[in-house]
Order: C-alpha cells, then sequence, then structure tokens
C-alpha cells in the first residue's frame, strides 16, 4: 500500500512504524543515516506532512543550527532524499564530486535552480555507497564539531 494512503495526515506514523514500513536492506540503511546524524551532529528528525503532488505523505527532516540535511521520504523497501546545496557551495561540491557514485554525482550536476537559493536534487537510496554520498553532502553542508 502507498506511503500516504497507510498514513495519511490525520494519522502521524511511529518511527518504528517508519522502519517496518521500509523494511529489509533499506530499514537498515534509513538506521545508519539517524545514527550518523545524531552522533555528527545530535540532530534529531523532525517528521513533517507533505501535500506536494510529487511525493505526497510524512517525511523526515534534519537540521542543525540553522542549517537543512534534506529531507527524507519513506519508501517501500528504501527511502529518497530531497537535498537542495546552496550556491555559496559550489566550488566546495566540485570537489567532492569525484568522490561520489556516478548516479549521485550524474543527479548532482542535473540539478536544476532551487528559488535562487541552490542546486536540487533527489534520489532513491539503494546501498551503503549512496547513504556515504548523503554524509559527504551532509558534511559539505556543515562540518561536524
Amino acid at each position: 500500500m502507498d506511503w500516504h494512503i497507510l498514513f495519511p495526515a490525520a494519522h502521524q506514523p511511529s518511527y518504528t512504524e517508519i522502519e517496518n514500513y521500509i523494511g529489509g536492506k533499506g530499514q537498515v540503511l534509513w538506521n545508519s543515516l539517524f545514527d550518523f546524524m545524531e552522533k555528527t551532529y545530535k540532530a534529531k528528525p523532525k517528521m513533517t506532512y507533505s501535500v506536494c503532488s510529487g511525493k505526497p505523505g510524512w517525511n523526515v527532516k534534519f537540521q542543525k543550527s540553522g542549517t537543512s540535511f534534506g529531507t527524507f521520504y519513506p519508501e517501500a523497501g528504501g527511502f529518497s532524499v530531497f537535498m537542495v546545496i546552496a550556491y555559496k557551495l559550489n566550488s566546495k561540491a566540485e570537489e567532492i564530486l569525484p568522490e561520489l557514485t556516478p548516479e549521485v554525482r550524474a543527479l548532482y550536476e542535473q540539478g536544476n535552480d532551487f528559488m535562487k537559493m541552490g542546486r536540487y536534487f533527489m534520489f532513491r537510496v539503494e546501498n551503503q555507497a549512496q547513504l556515504e554520498d548523503i554524509k559527504k553532502f551532509c558534511i559539505l553542508k556543515k562540518s561536524p564539531k
């Protein structure tokens, strides 16, 4: 069943329900992301509901000291991430591109303008290497202390 139908706006899921919905290998990646955000930034997840026709339903955001790390959308078997990389970070982003997986590098390079603030892209996280790419972008956005 689709995520937004299973959990409509009036029924906010628990984090356990999100993990169970994702399941399998995707659940391991999801939990690894949460561990990284907690250990690296002490960032707590914030659940919000989106009515966006492209990706409706409950999602999770991480923010710390005014920095938004992205929006994470639970999906059966995995999750997708929506990220905006500010234009002021272009030169730093160019430096890490060779370290990224080819799929994520291509998505970043093909990213479009997001409200004149930066380049946006969205992708489904399917393996540990792509999760590491997310972490690299998070570190690019805000250096860990």
